[in-house]
């Protein structure tokens, strides 16, 4: 019986890695913070067959306000005109939540743990059961690709990708990241089915994963082997996209990117601005922009593309499937930014996390020098 080579560094990375999961856990738990998107998925919780819109708006602002100090709540109801109207107009709110619903999976399991720990824990538990699976993700990638001794590069890895950041939120971010990673990594290991299982509810959690799930598709079709999963995936998440986009009363992707890029508009109500390339490409650099200056992504994105490039000049050998796995990454960040350009860091955690990982093992599991003097 094999059994796992457990040197002084790789037991103490391994020890560092766990611990500072459960670190991020306890902050995630006793610190959480208190952003807007959090009412409008509280919200989203408390509808239901035959609920007032101007009970659950009520009943939405009461629990977070019961949930957070008063100088947050201020903050969320009073700092800006748009929150100031969504706080005294229950239709105007209402008319938000569309955008909040095509979270399905997300507000259904949600809405399934909110009688035990109320709407404000349900996605407080959520986030807090998220973290701890990605980190027994990475732990176990590590365990199986022999790469336990470099555990310490996979827990800076976590820290520079803002782990602790999106743990801290009430969204659907990191529920929907751990799903990515062991749906891409599934598929690394040759496990094609369950990878394109773990991707379809990547989906049916945040619904632009859609585009990382048809890239890889089309990415494993010209490189090699055929993600079989990734196919099935992106066939039922279309479906269910359209689907969910339709009952959900989504206000379709240009008048999002108008709201998100452009203009908080204090009601969906017969908003409809007419396409403008020129408003288009005015947002797009903006964002792209802040993302610049105020996030970490293009940096950590820049570096991991710098370091995979230096180890293929190092002649790192890379699978096929590695090779599809980072392709897909990196066709996905810019393309995703493209179609919607939200520059935060919690929307690129998880393809970070997974360009990361796939380095770190096919680092730890060559074992020679990426850096050389020659």
């Amino acid at each position: 019986m094999k059994t796992i080579s457990m040197k002084p560094g790789a037991v103490a990375g391994v020890l560092f890695l766990a611990v500072y999961t459960v670190m991020v856990c306890a902050v995630a738990v006793v610190f959480p913070d208190a952003n807007w998107d959090m009412i409008a998925y509280v919200a989203s919780v408390l509808e239901g067959p035959g609920t007032a819109v101007q009970q659950v708006h009520a009943q939405a602002y009461e629990l977070v306000r019961q949930s957070i100090g008063d100088g947050a709540f201020l903050v969320l109801t009073a700092d800006r005109p748009y929150r100031i109207e969504q706080y005294a107009n229950a239709d105007a709110f209402a008319s938000m939540l569309g955008f909040y619903r095509v979270k399905l999976l997300y507000v259904e399991v949600a809405q399934w743990l909110a009688p035990w720990f109320g709407p404000v824990g349900a996605l407080r538990t959520i986030s807090a059961v998220s973290v701890i699976a990605v980190g027994a993700i990475t732990l176990l990638w590590l365990i199986d690709q022999k790469s336990l001794a470099v555990a310490p590069l996979a827990l800076i890895l976590l820290i520079l990708t803002g782990f602790g950041d999106v743990a801290r939120l009430a969204t659907p971010d990191l529920f929907s990241a751990a799903f990515v990673i062991a749906g891409v990594l599934l598929y690394v290991r040759g496990h094609d089915i369950p990878g394109g299982l773990f991707l379809l509810l990547a989906v049916l959690v945040r619904p632009d994963h859609l585009a990382l799930v048809g890239i890889m598709m089309v990415a494993s079709v010209v490189i090699r082997p055929v993600a079989k999963g990734a196919i099935g995936a992106f066939v039922l998440g279309l479906i269910a996209y359209v689907m969910i986009s339709r009952t959900a009363d989504h206000p379709g992707w240009w008048v999002q990117f108008w709201f998100t890029n452009i203009e908080y508009v204090p009601t969906l109500e017969g908003f409809d601005p007419p396409f403008s390339l020129t408003a288009y490409g005015k947002a797009t650099v903006q964002a792209l922009v802040r993302a610049l200056v105020e996030e970490r992504w293009p940096a950590v994105l820049a570096l991991m593309i710098f370091l995979g490039a230096l180890m293929l000049r190092r002649d790192f050998d890379f699978t096929r499937r590695e090779s599809v796995a980072l392709t897909t990454v990196l066709l996905t960040i810019p393309a995703k930014f493209l179609i919607l350009p939200l520059y935060p860091d919690r929307f690129y955690f998880a393809y970070l996390l997974v360009f990361g990982l796939i380095l770190v093992a096919v680092y730890g599991r060559q074992g020679r020098p990426v850096f050389s003097s020659e």
